[in-house]
């Protein structure tokens, strides 16, 4: 019996796979294509802005003459940030097998994505034929909802400037006292700024944050009051001119400071009287994550937070090269190791804005509702006011989000204050940091350099790279440990290595001039939050 059974069973088998089609069978085999919705550009700022949608999770190239990037996207909605290339440039969207996805035309203006639909031409009424006259009839009174509408159309409507005026109160007359001048309305609006209720600054995430907050300050000797500097003979603060000192900051004694302006032009060394200076890069939200092409050029950028196991060694390989670079540091790293800063600013590196305590501004790039303008900004300015302490100097207009977390709305808050957010280029994180413990994300010091002389290779024109001056890895596993040898390679090819402020100028981005941040923290730097 089991026997027969066995045997119905198997010919129901072969029955099932005889009448399976043979082309879907093959359907079955294939793989998924993806699944994509209308893939569209957009200008943001120097950013091009790439968004679709894909069906599964794949490798995205995005390739034409002059522009070549690749990142991995997620199943769902993607969006794309990227260097703008050449006006006229046309890419190719297409998976690594070679499934093409879309066409771009990076054009001064992207396809009609917002335009509006043509509307249809009106259809001709058809003309109206004569009513019957009908007899004339008393009048009859209107009812009270009529009367009151006709009671509104025979009122004449206020235009909209004496609209505002009604909504407006009436002003109570000014009291006869002068004025105050502009310095002190500045003041006035920095000292209720920086000491807002609730700003004790969230509990920290990390254990990293944590340290950073715990930690106990180096005690910085001959701390002064900083003085105003002159803002019509001011020198220029550079990377370069980094020992500059309180007395050559002092106002000289009988020179007029010019007339405020409601803007700045680019290299401007006025102080508006408003409470928050226009200047040409304010509100562009820029996101530089690549420098242009054609020049063989590369930004070798290091971020300082906790630690400083590999500064040394990093100062000493960029000495060696004379190669001057971009650092961003936290408030805390320069409370932590002020020798160590005023070599970077000695040896003319430009300092770089990390925040005080390198917090979550915005866990998955979505801000965190805890972290307002107010507290956002406070973490600029604390850091900013600590380097102030230690060399009399503001930090250069340049900042870098912790974690890499922003958004264009906190962007355009730390562009209120003259910072621009530099970025690093796809796929140049170096993870110098990891260990051995992150699995996932740890790579021998050799892989990461040898992973950077392939990038050269590949598309190293522009690209901005992220390392950090702390490691907590054995010696001989340090990326540090080849960079020395990598960078001597790349300086016999021919390759050139440049600071941040380099590439937003030679891109014609306006930069902030920092002596306009000093009349800020001057008398009301902000004590630091606990």
């Amino acid at each position: 019996m089991r026997a027969r059974h066995a045997a119905a069973l198997l010919l129901a088998l072969a029955a099932c796979g005889r009448n399976t089609p043979p082309e879907a069978a093959s359907r079955q085999a294939s793989p998924a294509i993806p699944v994509t919705r209308a893939w569209s550009w957009h200008p943001l700022g120097g950013l091009a802005v790439i968004e679709g949608e894909v069906g599964e999770a794949t490798d995205l190239l995005l390739e034409g003459r002059s522009i070549k990037e690749r990142r991995f996207a997620e199943a769902g909605p993607v969006r794309w940030e990227f260097f703008r290339p050449p006006e006229g440039e046309e890419a190719v969207l297409r998976t690594l097998d070679g499934r093409e996805l879309a066409r771009f035309t990076f054009s001064p203006q992207p396809p009609s994505r917002f335009a509006r639909r043509p509307q249809p031409a009106p259809e001709p009424e058809p003309h109206p034929s004569p009513a019957p006259r009908v007899a004339p009839s008393a009048p009859q009174p209107p009812s009270p909802s009529v009367r009151s509408e006709a009671r509104l159309h025979s009122q004449a409507m206020p235009s909209i400037p004496e609209r505002k005026a009604q909504a407006l109160p009436t002003p109570s007359p000014a009291p006869t006292t002068e004025a105050p001048a502009p310095k002190a309305r500045l003041e006035a609006w920095l000292r209720k700024l920086l000491s807002l209720s609730g700003s004790e600054a969230p509990a920290p995430k990390t254990r990293a944050e944590a340290r950073l907050r715990s930690a106990p300050p180096t005690a910085i000797p001959d701390r002064q009051p900083l003085r105003m500097p002159s803002v019509s003979t001011a020198p220029e603060i550079t990377g370069r001119a980094a020992n500059s000192t309180l007395p050559e900051l002092a106002p000289p004694p009988a020179k007029a400071a010019p007339a405020p302006s409601p803007s700045l032009p680019l290299g401007a060394s006025s102080l508006p009287a408003s409470a928050s200076p226009q200047w040409p890069g304010m509100g562009e939200a820029l996101n530089l994550t690549r420098g242009p092409g054609g020049q063989k050029r590369i930004l070798l950028s290091f971020d300082g937070g906790s630690s400083a196991e590999v500064a040394a060694e990093v100062l000493d390989l960029l000495k060696a090269r004379g190669v001057h670079t971009t650092l961003f540091l936290t408030g805390a790293f320069i409370e932590r190791y002020p020798a160590l800063v005023r070599r970077m600013a000695a040896e003319g590196h430009e300092l770089g804005n990390h925040t005080m305590h390198h917090p979550h501004f915005a866990p998955g790039m979505k801000r965190d509702p805890q972290w307002t303008r107010e507290r956002i900004q406070r973490e600029l300015l604390d850091a900013d006011a600590a380097l102030v302490r230690l060399l009399g100097r503001p930090m250069d207009p340049f900042w870098r989000a912790p974690y890499g977390e922003h958004t264009p709305e906190i962007r355009r808050w730390a562009e209120e204050l003259g910072y621009r957010h530099v970025g690093w280029s796809e796929g140049a994180d170096t993870l110098d940091w990891a260990t051995p413990k992150d699995r996932r994300l740890y790579r021998t010091g050799d892989a990461i350099v040898q992973r950077l002389q392939q990038r050269l290779g590949r598309d190293g024109d522009g690209l901005i790279v992220l390392m950090h001056l702390g490691s907590a890895r054995v010696m001989g596993d340090r990326p540090t440990d080849g960079l020395g040898a990598f960078m001597d390679r790349a300086q016999k090819e021919g390759w050139t290595f440049v600071s941040a402020g380099t590439i937003l100028r030679d891109l014609g981005k306006p930069i902030w001039d920092p002596h306009q941040r000093l009349a800020w923290l001057n008398g009301s730097a902000p004590a630091r939050s606990r």
